[in-house]
């Protein structure tokens, strides 16, 4: 969508401004601001440790008052900003910020084409009008502007240059993106190479990655829209009480901004980040010491690093409205091999991580944003049988590199109010009596939206409902590009090898109901049964396009597959796809309808054992 003019406009270097400090906020029963002193605005290259990135597109305010001509009713909503690679490049050491690799991170023309990603948050108590000026001189028309997801239909005006939205009060808070039609990037697939591997091309930068040289044409396909520089909105209701710890408490360590040092040697229970900015460097991380089971990030405090827990207490906390921030660390930061990209499963650095122990214990996430995650957000070690989660208002930006998962949604779970932004498997329902409301998503190029395979599982009563896809991009047919995915065994690459089940494992009562799939989407599902499913409901789907069909992404996936052992075919009953319905006028997808199959507006590539015998329907 961008000419090469415009873009090269914008992809003009903005490094090492620091913003004003003066500012005017407001914490009031009904609102609450913050700000950061030290912005930064840098498009470039890393901040300094003490700054925060700072948007040099958007500024933000807010007011509980709707008279948009008193700009004194407007109070700054600081606005976060978040690059690809954090401005570091790609390397393998942090240590050696200067030599850089070809080793794949994930990020393909995301830094040659200048993406960003901003973000604001506030709290509020009542209806407000949000006020966002656009830095670059783009237009704020009404008419110029989309809000995601697009059943959020907020009250739009603009007045004197600037965007005033109305965001009426919601008690569970909301999350939104605010794009301009002006900044939308159209997101091109080679697939004139392969579309069983292909990536995203670029034909803008020639010094960038990814750039391909000459015209686009119809063997690079549109494969996703999104803005180059982006802009979401977190509006969240005031914490309860138990969510916010007793700062004189003798049981508290109040860290004082700057370098952290003294949380893995505390004998205190609770840890506070009070307003300010607080860093670890790229080789540390905050291993709290055993006696901590709760941190705390204050509205406007930034804290670069990630949190380890190693507590038996019953009860583990992450609370609170400041950022922990994953940009100084490297993709795939290995602990064991000082800090550097050097891929494990087991010692990759999460941005939560601990140990379970053998007594019950409840994870309680609340209020906490996430940036630029370096690897899988989330793992705990341990017994994980004796672990659950209770997640509410959270929030993941800037997962710009792959792996970037979501949250594990360990057995017993609940998990509500959540954004995403990843570039891997996002919604995780690897365990059983797990419940997740309310997700609004923004995927990048990698892996189904909802994953619950990569290992024969018995899984039962799960539902994941009302998930809000925002956007999507996934550029070739590969990694299960779909809303709902049960990928092959983890140890076995090749997905076709149908000998991998094990029949004593079974799927039972799971729902998946209520997804909103805008934009250009993967396909429905790519299911590799590696267990018997009994009871098993996809409801009201939609999906509002597909991908190109030149890419094949399109299209779902439930293949045959047999016991690894006893080579038994796996049983499929009660798998019911009901009121799937695509494109905007929302045309239903049946088999009543003769419309399910490959080929046809579905698009279904199901083994006809499992519609003969009834085990699938479509209605």
């Amino acid at each position: 969508m961008f000419a090469p003019t415009i873009l090269g406009a914008l992809l003009l270097p903005l490094v090492g401004a620091v913003s004003v400090s003066v500012n005017r906020t407001t914490s009031s029963s009904s609102l609450h601001t913050w700000w950061h002193s030290t912005g930064e605005y840098n498009t470039q290259t890393p901040v300094l440790d003490g700054n925060v990135r700072q948007s040099g597109n958007y500024s933000v305010q807010v007011s509980t008052s709707s008279n948009t001509s008193d700009p004194s009713n407007y109070y700054d909503s600081f606005v976060y900003e978040t690059i690809p690679r954090n401005g570091m490049g790609n390397i393998i050491n942090p240590l050696e910020p200067t030599v850089l690799s070809t080793n794949g991170d994930g990020i393909t023309i995301e830094a040659a084409i200048g993406m960003t990603m901003a973000w604001t948050s506030f709290l509020y108590s009542e209806d407000v009008s949000v006020k966002i000026s656009r830095l670059d001189g783009g237009s704020t028309a009404a008419s110029n502007v989309i809000i995601h997801p697009t059943t959020l239909d907020y009250a739009k005006t603009e007045v004197n240059g600037d965007l005033y939205i109305t965001v009426p009060y919601n008690s569970r808070g909301v999350r939104f993106s605010v794009e301009f039609t002006d900044n939308l990037y159209e997101f091109h697939s080679n697939c004139a190479i392969s579309c069983t591997v292909g990536g995203l091309v670029q034909n803008t930068n020639p010094s960038g990655e990814s750039y391909w040289q000459g015209p686009f044409d119809g063997g690079n396909p549109v494969v996703g829209i999104e803005p180059l520089n982006s802009l979401l909105i977190f509006a969240s209701p005031f914490p309860a009480p138990d969510m916010v710890p007793e700062q004189t408490s003798p049981t508290s360590l109040v860290v004082e901004p700057g370098l952290v040092t003294d949380v893995h040697t505390t004998d205190k229970t609770t840890v506070i980040f009070n307003p300010g900015v607080y860093w670890l460097s790229s080789v540390a991380h905050l291993a709290l010491s055993s006696s901590v089971d709760w941190v705390y990030f204050a509205p406007g405090a930034y804290v670069k690093g990630a949190v380890s827990f190693n507590t038996a207490a019953p009860t583990m906390k992450a609370t609170g409205h400041g950022v922990l921030s994953g940009e100084q660390y490297v993709y795939q930061a290995n602990i064991e091999a000082g800090y550097c990209n050097e891929q494990s499963n087991q010692n990759g650095l999460r941005m939560w991580s601990g140990v379970s122990s053998d007594d019950q214990q409840t994870f309680i996430l609340n209020g906490v944003t996430i940036n630029a995650p370096p690897f899988n957000s989330m793992d705990f070690t341990g017994n994980l049988a004796t672990l659950s989660t209770q997640v509410s208002d959270y929030k993941q930006v800037g997962a710009f590199f792959g792996q970037t998962d979501g949250l594990e949604n360990y057995a017993g779970s609940t998990v509500q109010d959540v954004f995403y932004h990843s570039n891997d498997d996002t919604i995780k329902t690897y365990y059983s009596d797990v419940t997740i409301e309310r997700v609004t998503v923004w995927k990048g190029t990698t892996a189904p939206t909802v994953q619950f395979g990569w290992a024969s599982l018995t899984l039962e009563n799960v539902r994941v409902a009302d998930v809000d896809i925002i956007h999507s991009r996934y550029p070739s047919n590969g990694s299960h590009p779909s809303l709902v995915g049960l990928n092959q065994l983890y140890s076995q690459p090749d997905e076709t090898d149908p000998y991998t089940a094990d029949v004593a494992n079974h799927v039972r009562n799971v729902t998946f109901a209520n997804f909103r799939s805008e934009g250009i989407s993967g396909g429905l599902f790519r299911i590799c049964p590696l267990e018997t499913f009994d009871s098993f409901l996809m409801e009201n789907f939609w999906i509002e396009e597909f991908s190109p069909a030149v890419t094949a992404i399109a299209q779902s996936e439930l293949p045959q597959f047999f016991d690894a052992a006893r080579k038994d075919p796996v049983g499929v009953s009660g798998f019911v796809v009901k009121d799937f319905t695509v494109f905007a006028n929302k045309t239903a997808v049946t088999q009543d309808a003769g419309n399910w199959a490959v080929g046809s507006l579905g698009n279904m590539n199901i083994a006809p054992m499992y519609i003969s015998s009834g085990g699938v329907t479509i209605v």
